[in-house]
């Protein structure tokens, strides 16, 4: 995919059809499947943290190589080498008797370095039966990868899914309109969507999932992409989705992903919403930034910056 790399200005309409670029790619693999023989670059793989009354795991589903961010050579998606890997965060949240988890990952579709969550979960005594409900922040390929398994069953077999409407149409209608390619990511979509039908409840903004989690409509990376906030007392937490890959967007954020279905929509988004998260303080959990993707996001005059959780010595 000659070219191609992760982030470009608002403008360059080199980058202008994004989604399509992003679903040519038919080969993700981790740099780190080749040079360490598919091994986690991180020994944990699990992080506990509470928010008021919710306990909190955020679980690593491993990690995918995407197009380089903003070095300008080509990507090449059967060399281990072409691309930046890039960390996959899935959470979970424990609300009363509801177990809630936040995305299903990548599965087995992007390399032995991810697709991890089911095993990650089961180290942290959790069960694929324990989940009741599978909350889709949006359906690209690294957040629905594991809503079946390579059999077509169901990981979740308990689990009611639950999405934002737009996104719902959004990919149906892609579906509907494309003809079936095997070698397209899109691949993922059609193998791991449909299964759902039956189990998906179809929300609108600001919908309350459970008493103190909110999905709030953020369309730009895709037009029915959710954050969550969730509230308890005086803690919160922002799952910002794909609202953001890197902290490279919090200094940039005229800057946009190939992967953005509508790329000036999702720089506005970013331009009003990271603002707004760094002047109330709250706690932000990424799905992308490094493992376990919780922090803040500061602000210096009107730069912004990312403060991470570190994790504990080992």
């Amino acid at each position: 995919m000659k070219g191609a790399f992760l982030f470009s200005p608002v403008g360059c309409t080199r980058f202008d059809c994004a989604l399509k670029i992003g679903y040519a790619v038919s080969a993700i693999q981790s740099r780190r499947d080749v040079d360490r023989g598919g091994e986690r670059p991180m020994a944990a793989q699990s992080f506990p943290f509470k928010i008021g009354e919710f306990e909190c795991l955020v679980v690593s589903d491993g990690v995918i190589t995407v197009p380089d961010m903003v070095t300008p050579k080509p990507f090449n998606p059967n060399d281990a080498h072409s691309g930046m890997p890039m960390d996959v965060n899935c959470l979970l949240i424990r609300a009363g008797k509801r177990t809630i988890l936040v995305d299903t990952g990548s599965g087995h579709w992007m390399g032995p370095a991810s697709g991890r969550l089911v095993q990650n979960l089961g180290a942290a005594g959790i069960k694929p039966s324990d989940i009741d409900t599978v909350i889709i922040t949006h359906a690209h390929g690294d957040h629905i990868g594991a809503n079946v398994d390579d059999q077509g069953k169901p990981v979740f077999p308990r689990a009611r899914y639950v999405m934002h409407r737009k996104e719902w149409e959004h990919w149906t209608a892609i579906m509907d309109a494309e003809p079936e390619n095997p070698r397209s990511m899109l691949l993922i979509t059609r193998k791991n969507l449909p299964p759902i039908r039956d189990r998906l409840d179809l929300v609108e903004d600001k919908a309350q999932i459970v008493p103190g989690l909110e999905g709030v409509l953020t369309p730009g990376h895709t037009p029915g992409g959710l954050m969550l906030m969730l509230s308890s007392g005086k803690d919160k937490l922002c799952c910002i989705g794909d609202l953001i890959h890197h902290e490279l967007e919090l200094k940039r954020p005229d800057l946009f992903a190939i992967f953005d279905v509508d790329k000036d929509e999702a720089v506005a988004a970013r331009k009003r919403i990271l603002p707004e998260l760094a002047d109330c303080g709250m706690l932000i959990f990424s799905c992308h930034f490094g493992f376990p993707g919780l922090g803040r996001i500061v602000r210096d005059g009107k730069r912004l910056s990312w403060k991470p959780i570190r994790m504990p010595a080992a």
